[in-house]
């Protein structure tokens, strides 16, 4: 679909109604629905410079000339037709939804790399990305990962450590840990992960919009989603449990806040309330195995 740039006047295609940014002044505009007789509406502008600087060539342009007092629309029409008509590049989203385009070892690298440096920006992207989306196969695989690696330290430490154990567990759980079959083993590993995301971020949701946010639930999907990543560190007995649970906790909070808009306050209590929620239901979170 073709609309103008409301700060600009340029031609822009996009390939849906939403968020877009213009590519010759930089502007992020929500492209309204047609069928929904919705307007565009201009939502940011990451341009700092007036409304009358001329922009990159393309498109109508809107400039003053100096000392000739008078303004003009002009057309570069050296730009070929089908730039003009080739789609904007993707303003929103994490690396991981674009998959596709970066190949599957750089998408993982870069989500990594960014939710470990950047988490603040990384939520923020994670938050615009067009369209619903459910708990991100990153999440999976990293969450897979973790359950396997503290499952092993859980049995070896049994094993070989169960008088010292004992004294804070009680010994029908070991039992009932020992005791594990294939079976139990295969779902604690590869299903229970799925199930502590969709329980979590359900519990994470459902206490934000009693704080008052406007949230979404796939949102939350995706933030447990990915801050599964800290759980490669349980293939670090007792240490690495506590690293991941303390760093898993920063993130959730940080990502609350970027999500829901609460403050940082607020994003704490919803984290309370749901690390509670979870342990009186006995229900693994991920956080602790």
């Amino acid at each position: 679909m073709i609309t103008t740039c409301p700060r600009c006047d340029s031609l822009l295609s996009v390939p849906m109604p939403g968020p877009h940014q213009c590519k010759h002044c930089g502007v992020i505009i929500k492209v309204g629905d047609p069928l929904k007789d919705e307007k565009d509406i201009l939502l940011e502008e990451k341009n700092s410079g007036p409304a009358e600087t001329p922009v990159s060539p393309g498109g109508l342009t809107r400039r003053w000339r100096e000392g000739e007092g008078e303004s003009e629309d002009e057309r570069d029409d050296q730009e070929p037709f089908e730039e003009m008509l080739a789609p904007p590049r993707p303003l929103s989203g994490v690396a991981w939804d674009r998959m596709a385009e970066l190949g599957f070892a750089d998408a993982l690298y870069q989500t990594t790399r960014d939710i470990i440096t950047a988490p603040e920006r990384f939520f923020t992207d994670m938050k615009e990305a067009a369209g619903p989306r459910f708990i991100p196969l990153y999440g999976i695989l990293f969450s897979i990962g973790g359950a396997a690696l503290n499952l092993f330290w859980v049995l070896w430490i049994i094993r070989h450590h169960r008088p010292i154990v004992e004294t804070f567990v009680p010994a029908q759980f070991l039992d009932l840990m020992s005791g594990m079959g294939t079976a139990d083993i295969v779902a604690q590993v590869f299903l229970s992960p799925v199930v502590n995301i969709i329980v979590a971020a359900f519990i994470l949701f459902g206490f934000s919009i009693l704080f008052g946010a406007r949230a979404q639930l796939h949102h939350f999907y995706r933030l447990v989603g990915f801050t599964a990543v800290v759980d490669l560190l349980y293939g670090i007995p007792v240490i690495g449990w506590i690293v991941a649970f303390l760093w898993r906790m920063a993130l959730l909070v940080k990502g609350v806040r970027v999500l829901t808009d609460l403050s940082p306050v607020r994003a704490a209590l919803v984290f309370i309330l749901y690390l509670a929620i979870s342990f009186i239901l006995l229900i693994p979170t991920g956080l602790g195995g």
